[in-house]
């Protein structure tokens, strides 16, 4: 097996499972990949073999201890690569995405390290998700499962599918943004962001990739304030 595709996989497995302990079904990550889930369930099982996964028949797949430490060293270096690419590089977050996608795998332990300190150890990566071995905070929920009249603060966007970035960032739908929704529906999720003239609908099939923390005290109206 290529060493890449491996991390690939346990990469997804990683960002799939969204900071739970529960199986990622083998539908979701064909689709994630846009594989065909036949050849899916034959990665599964070869990295099964190796000792990196946990195969749990007609519910899905979870990470071993080993599987988990090679997953967060990637995940580490790509959102630092993501980091990089954006902040001093310039480079849209759709596209950083990409690139990291690519850098992940080449980078050592030593240049990571490196990478994190000229950037000043960041937190998040440029579409909010943690950077490893920091944890996702509980408090956190997604868009989908806000109902009507909640508030709360776009913290990231995971998984994170360029596609999905492209648009989410043209309909400024970013972290760090806070967000009242105004209606859920079958369509999509209606909400007013602050500073923004007009509501924005974000589709249902996005909703559930943009993750929230709910304001302690919520007022419905203080997003007009803003």
């Amino acid at each position: 097996m290529r060493q890449d595709r491996v991390e690939e996989y346990l990469g997804a497995i990683y960002r799939l499972r969204a900071g739970t302990e529960t199986p990622v079904p083998l539908s979701q990550l064909a689709a994630y990949f846009g594989f065909s889930p036949v050849s899916v369930h034959e990665m599964v099982q070869k990295l099964q073999s190796k000792g990196s996964v946990r195969y749990h028949p007609y519910r899905g797949v979870t990470l071993t201890e080993t599987g988990e430490g090679a997953a967060i060293r990637l995940v580490r270096r790509h959102r630092l690569w993501e980091r990089f690419l954006t902040d001093i590089l310039e480079i849209p977050w759709d596209e950083a995405h990409e690139i990291a996608g690519k850098l992940e795998h080449v980078a050592t332990g030593l240049v990571t390290e490196r990478l994190a300190a000229f950037l000043g150890d960041p937190q998040a990566c440029p579409h909010g998700a943690p950077i490893p071995p920091q944890g996702r905070s509980s408090s956190q929920v997604s868009l989908r499962s806000l109902p009507k009249g909640a508030q709360a603060q776009i913290i990231r966007i995971a998984p994170e599918i360029p596609a999905l970035l492209q648009r989410l960032c043209e309909s400024g739908v970013v972290p760090g943004r806070r967000v009242q929704v105004l209606s859920q529906s079958v369509v999509g999720t209606e909400v007013l962001i602050a500073e923004a003239a007009t509501p924005v609908c974000v589709p249902a099939e996005d909703g559930g990739s943009i993750w929230l923390e709910l304001n302690q005290s919520p007022n419905v109206n203080a997003l007009s304030e803003v």
